[in-house]
């Protein structure tokens, strides 16, 4: 069995590197604000094509992926579903996305069809059917809202944070011309440059081209050093170099410059959780995990945990990613690894053989 295993985990690294995928962040691919919206065309309940572009003459368009096995899905669909019934009129279209599965069976059809009539959405349903809406726009927590106006994304918001989620009701009322509940501040948006120096740098990472790759992401630093994902695309990039303490310099960077990101405090501790320096890293995925938005801070945690001779913790962790985002191969391949270090090689065949799965399919 261990070499089975074994096999498995060299064809999914393998796999990984031939793809181009290798030193790929989580953070990488997450929208952020002022980025091109990825066109779509997904089905509707009805049967009915729907393109994002069909919509670019509304005010807004704000896309809500769900599924039913979100626990918080039904909340969020109900809450948008209240503003939709408000302000529908007022030039803002609101489009349930349902990201159920990888491929959605019969069962998995009848199931949201119920989901959908018990609760009474008045707003389109679109059926993601091979998650490839899911994976262009970076979701990383089911549910997320993403909110698309001329073109651009301007407002990403992932799960359903109590705070963050009145923020954005506030946001979707100003659009509406009605007075928020409390004042709206201004929300922080990266440099133009600093977007297109990172998103070459990623083309150029891709490539292999890992000299240009080091130079994009730096200007990006350098153009706005409070934006955060070139620095972990940086730090990953040296990482797959062999170059840990450069690694490790950016991280520590990132968070001197932005104290609260949660995704550098993850990246951070599972950096430093692999090096042994346990007590740290599980000191800021533990303050990451609070923010209940970044799903790879919830399996980081699981992994340092499991380091630390914790495992019971460590799979709960495990599994309150999963329940976030299922579709994660981070989440499989690492888990599979804990799973493997605890001689359990049933358990790391399977979370290594979908970890490549979910690779492929995010591929094709």
């Amino acid at each position: 069995m261990r070499s089975i295993n074994l096999l498995l985990r060299a064809v999914f690294l393998n796999t990984v590197l031939l793809l181009g995928l290798a030193g790929a962040s989580n953070a990488e691919a997450i929208l952020q604000v002022n980025d091109p919206a990825p066109e779509f065309s997904l089905k509707a309940l009805d049967g009915s094509d729907v393109k994002l572009s069909q919509f670019s003459n509304t005010k807004a368009v704000v896309l809500v992926f769900w599924s039913t096995w979100s626990a918080n899905s039904k909340r969020a669909l109900q809450r948008f579903d209240e503003y939709y019934g408000k302000y529908k009129g007022r030039g803002i279209q609101v489009l349930g996305i349902n990201v159920e599965n990888q491929t959605i069976s019969p069962e998995d059809l009848s199931n949201i069809k119920k989901f959908v009539e018990e609760i009474k959405i008045s707003f389109p349903v679109l059926l993601d059917k091979n998650l490839g809406t899911f994976h262009s726009y970076g979701i990383i927590a089911v549910p997320s809202t993403v909110i698309v106006s001329g073109g651009k994304v301007t407002y990403a918001m992932p799960g359903l944070p109590l705070v963050q989620t009145e923020d954005l009701f506030d946001y979707l009322l100003t659009l509406a011309g009605e007075t928020p509940f409390k004042k709206v501040e201004q929300k922080y948006t990266p440099e133009p440059a600093a977007v297109a120096n990172a998103s070459l740098g990623r083309q150029y990472a891709a490539k292999k081209m890992n000299p240009m790759a080091y130079a994009f992401f730096q200007k990006a630093i350098e153009k706005d050093p409070t934006y955060m994902p070139p620095y972990i695309d940086l730090a990953k990039l040296y990482l797959s170099d062999g170059k840990n303490s450069e690694a490790e310099e950016t991280l520590r960077k990132a968070v001197a410059k932005d104290a609260e990101n949660t995704a550098v405090q993850s990246e951070l501790g599972y950096f430093l959780s692999r090096k042994g320096e346990l007590k740290e890293a599980i000191e800021l995925l533990n303050k990451a995990v609070k923010q209940e938005t970044y799903t790879p801070a919830f399996y980081y945690l699981g992994y340092a945990l499991s380091k630390n001779n914790q495992s019971k913790e460590a799979f709960e962790y495990f599994d309150k990613a999963l329940s976030i985002n299922p579709f994660d191969k981070s989440l499989f391949r690492i888990r599979g690894e804990v799973y493997e270090n605890s001689k359990m090689m049933k358990e790391a065949s399977a979370d290594y053989k979908r970890a490549l799965e979910l690779t492929l399919k995010i591929r094709n």
